[in-house]
């Protein structure tokens, strides 16, 4: 008995050796509410209330939109060293909160904005993306007011969390906006893939790269994403775009907003990989991120396979 309990424990310390543990050791997570001393600013024109169940500590802080300046509100951090950052948000959402609220995060080339739909996901942490951050103590995240959607515009928390890096993959879409079903229905005369979300869902980079803008009458406000691997991730059909044109972005990171614009018969996202101007069957590589595993590289993804047969009266949107 005692030989097998120590076998026992020694096959246990073998297999935490192997798993490593959740988080790396490094990491380092600062969490400001909008009540904390001296690391909330905000402008006359921002309120005060306790009226949502779904706020963080006892309350938040909200404002009208302003069409013609920013009057952002602020978190401060001090952030320990440079390098990426997972920075998220907190806030209750309603139905008459602003569906277009842009956040500012402070990077270390130049501020970045991301736009949230602050009617949807509240009372819960809400990723902004990974940002390389500078060290310091200084106002890391913002709330503008400049929108033009209507509805009240919400500051109530912040987390930063750093780390030695960045995920290497990150899903499209968040993670509940779809089951694992939908990532590997077919397309309609090429190789690609339709997900089926409502406007305003998040669309997020699937790994580093950067990005260039398009806006035409077939993809509409979309995004070409030139990967760290070369690959071109292309999305189509957004509402609006949460990122510039030439932006380097992180995994993660929210690159727009899903819609209806341009060649589309309903909100949905479309999403493909290419290397070079050959398309591929994306959804292998989908599933694997919905998995939770590494994805296969885009060169070895499959050319055909993944699409219907073609039908002459849906255009294919230009590989740009």
């Amino acid at each position: 008995m005692n030989v097998i309990t120590r076998l026992s424990v020694a096959v246990v310390t073998a297999c935490l050796a192997l798993l490593g543990t959740t988080a790396p050791a490094t990491a380092a997570t600062t969490t400001v509410d909008n009540a904390t001393a001296g690391r909330f600013t905000a402008g006359p024109d921002w309120g005060t209330s306790a009226w949502s169940a779904q706020r963080y500590e006892a309350d938040y802080r909200f404002a009208n939109p302003n069409t013609t300046a920013s009057d952002a509100a602020w978190f401060k951090a001090a952030i320990a060293a440079a390098g990426p950052h997972l920075v998220e948000v907190w806030y209750p959402a309603d139905p008459g909160y602003n569906s277009a609220t842009p956040f500012l995060v402070a990077t270390a080339d130049g501020t970045r904005s991301v736009v949230v739909d602050q009617r949807a996901n509240g009372g819960r942490w809400v990723s902004l993306g990974t940002f390389t951050l500078a060290a310091g103590d200084y106002n890391v995240v913002g709330v503008s007011r400049w929108t033009s959607q209507p509805g009240y515009v919400v500051a109530d928390a912040v987390r930063i969390t750093s780390s030695t890096g960045s995920p290497a993959f990150s899903l499209p879409l968040p993670r509940t906006a779809l089951p694992r079903s939908e990532y590997d229905d077919p397309h309609h005369d090429y190789p690609a893939i339709d997900l089926p979300v409502g406007t305003g869902t998040p669309a997020y980079a699937v790994r580093p790269g950067t990005v260039t803008i398009i806006d035409d009458s077939l993809c509409g406000r979309g995004i070409n994403l030139t990967g760290n691997d070369g690959a071109i991730y292309t999305y189509c059909h957004f509402s609006s775009w949460s990122v510039a044109n030439g932006a380097s972005v992180g995994t993660g990171q929210q690159i727009g907003l899903t819609g209806n614009t341009g060649n589309s018969t309903g909100p949905h996202l479309h999403f493909g990989i290419r290397t070079g101007s050959t398309r591929r069957c994306p959804q292998n590589f989908l599933l694997a991120l919905y998995d939770g595993v590494t994805p296969p590289a885009a060169s070895s993804l499959p050319t055909s396979g993944c699409s219907y047969v073609s039908r002459s009266a849906e255009p294919v949107i230009p590989l740009g």
